[in-house]
């Protein structure tokens, strides 16, 4: 948006990143007083994704013509999501950053469930209420007149309205069908017996509540409760929708449910890796460790980061700071590609943790319900070994955080639970490809366009789309190459697989972190207390406290809609 330094042309000393965001915080705040800019402001630029929640929260199942609005209302949301990307931005680098990939999210997010899927006729979701029938001590249990059932209990299971073994529609074709492979958890059904189960394995101490599956729920307040976990559940554990990498829910729920236990439900990890949780305990002791390290580890990248002006302005002319001085240009670029990479993974799995850490080891079940039980939230990061074994493709279809993936994937099952492409073709395996890297880089693309310092919008997609382009080619190569590489031995071809994923990564990678230090991100404040700037190793005036400048306020538009808290 803006360049208020000359960053390309000056070759003396930088400016320090306190003076930087001084700078920054003095023409937004008079480009805002100008009315050509606007702070992102809540609830107002919320307001597409609140009128996709209100128009899924009204039947229409049984209603062809409200069915039919839900194409005017994505052109409306689609405009107030385009008016939202260049209009909204913020001072809090990593907010302004996240309006516009929020934009660009709530409209893909749109188009998936009112073009794509049908949520109403094909979705439901594993809920709980308390338990019904005969008490462990004979005593009689169940729901009375006058009781409230648990999270939307409102609704009744389908067994109850007479839907018997019905599957209400449940979409057969899962997530990852494009590339021909099925999502055993679409529908939350695993075939064959498992061996060894004990009932030890089956039975858990539920507090009097059982688990049952909800569709779409017949009252408004069920149905707000349905729709709001159905818009805010990326990865869908506990629906029948869920991705693929994902374990399986806990063999003590999936037995409630009618469904077969099998080995795979037994286990505590997925194919690709990813750990589910099953007890409070279990999951603090894992992630409560993972985001003390996590803390600490951002303050360092911190302090290091904001003494080169690489991540101040992205690529400048300005003089090194003397610990990157005699470097040559190959080995500063892997330096900061790698110190950027870190700085990614470490943010993106501290902002993944505040949910399990806030809902579930904070508040619990009794405030959240279900959504609050440990086994919601899998880990993020997939096994090291996606990477050795499938190499790039291994990368980001397997190790890399899977947040978005649904919605990635769900052009090429549409295309194919509708007959257009061939599940597992060459062509659904193109179009999988081009989808899921295509809207990664519209999203990525989206956060560049409103970051407040310029950048090149366009450098995010591309680099996306040459990750596609990388898998082909090493699939390629590695498929007319078959029977030589086979002679190989597996130590050999895991090192290879890295070695092509680090290479294509290093050559390729430019375009997405330069364009991330160009616009700024890291010049977000991750944490409020920095121990190694109050111990001072941080730049002159910095201390203990660094939400200084968070910039929270109040915003007043030209109309009563248009004002709201800005962030």
């Amino acid at each position: 948006m803006e360049t208020l330094f000359p960053h390309l042309s000056s070759t003396g000393p930088s400016p320090s990143h306190l003076e930087v965001m001084a700078t920054y915080r003095s023409s937004f705040a008079a480009l805002v007083n100008k009315g050509s800019l606007r702070p992102l402001v809540l609830p107002y630029h919320m307001y597409g994704c609140l009128l996709l929640l209100l128009y899924l929260c009204i039947p229409h199942t049984q209603q062809p013509v409200i069915y039919a609005v839900r194409w005017p209302v994505l052109v409306v949301i689609l405009a107030f999501q385009w008016k939202t990307l260049w209009e909204a931005t913020s001072m809090s680098m990593a907010t302004g950053f996240a309006a516009g990939l929020v934009a660009a999210w709530g409209a893909v997010w749109s188009v998936t469930w009112l073009v794509l899927n049908r949520p109403q006729f094909d979705a439901k979701r594993v809920n709980r209420r308390k338990r019904r029938g005969v008490g462990r001590f004979g005593v009689k249990t169940g729901i009375g007149k006058g009781e409230e059932w648990e999270e939307g209990s409102g609704e009744r299971s389908g067994e109850e309205r007479g839907e018997g073994e019905q599957n209400n529609g449940v979409t057969k074709q899962g997530n990852g069908s494009a590339t021909g492979y099925r999502n055993g958890s679409a529908e939350l059904k695993y075939r064959g017996k498992a061996e060894g189960i004990t009932n030890g394995k089956l039975e858990k101490d539920d507090g009097g509540v059982e688990y049952y599956w909800q569709p779409y729920p017949d009252n408004f307040l069920d149905r707000f409760t349905w729709t709001s976990d159905l818009l805010i559940n990326f990865r869908g554990p506990g629906w029948n929708w869920a991705i693929p990498p994902l374990p399986p829910m806990p063999p003590f729920i999936t037995s409630q449910l009618g469904e077969e236990v099998t080995a795979r439900s037994i286990s505590v990890k997925s194919s690709v890796g990813l750990q589910r949780y099953d007890t409070r305990s279990e999951l603090a002791r894992a992630r409560l460790p993972t985001f003390i390290v996590g803390y600490f580890l951002l303050d360092i990248l911190k302090v290091v980061m904001i003494k080169d002006p690489y991540y101040i302005f992205g690529p400048n002319t300005y003089a090194l700071p003397a610990h990157l001085e005699g470097y040559s240009p190959l080995t500063l670029q892997f330096i900061r590609q790698a110190i950027s990479s870190l700085s990614i993974i470490v943010s993106l799995e501290m902002v993944f943790l505040l949910a399990p850490i806030f809902l579930s080891l904070i508040c619990g079940s009794r405030i959240f319900g279900l959504r609050a039980e440990p086994w919601y939230y899998a880990t993020t990061w997939g096994s090291w070994s996606n990477i050795t074994h499938k190499g790039l493709n291994g990368l980001w279809g397997g190790w890399w955080h899977q947040t978005f993936r649904f919605a990635f994937t769900a052009p090429s099952n549409y295309l194919i639970q509708n007959g257009y492409v061939k599940a597992g073709s060459p062509t659904a395996k193109f179009l999988a490809f081009v989808f899921a890297f295509g809207i990664s880089g519209i999203l990525h693309a989206g956060g560049s366009v409103s970051q407040f310092p310029s950048t090149y919008s366009s450098h995010a997609p591309i680099f996306f789309m040459l990750q596609a382009l990388g898998i082909v080619i090493q699939m390629s190569v590695c498929s007319a190459g078959r029977g030589v590489i086979r002679k190989f031995p597996a130590v050999v071809r895991r090192v290879g697989n890295s070695a092509f994923v680090f290479c294509w990564l290093f050559y390729t990678g430019w375009w997405l972190t330069d364009d991330f230090a160009r616009g700024g991100i890291w010049l977000y404040e991750p944490i409020p207390f920095s121990v190694l700037r109050g111990l001072g190793f941080g730049a002159e005036g910095e201390g203990w406290w660094c939400w200084g400048h968070i910039g929270v306020g109040w915003y007043e538009g030209r109309h009563w809609w248009e004002s709201g808290i800005a962030i």
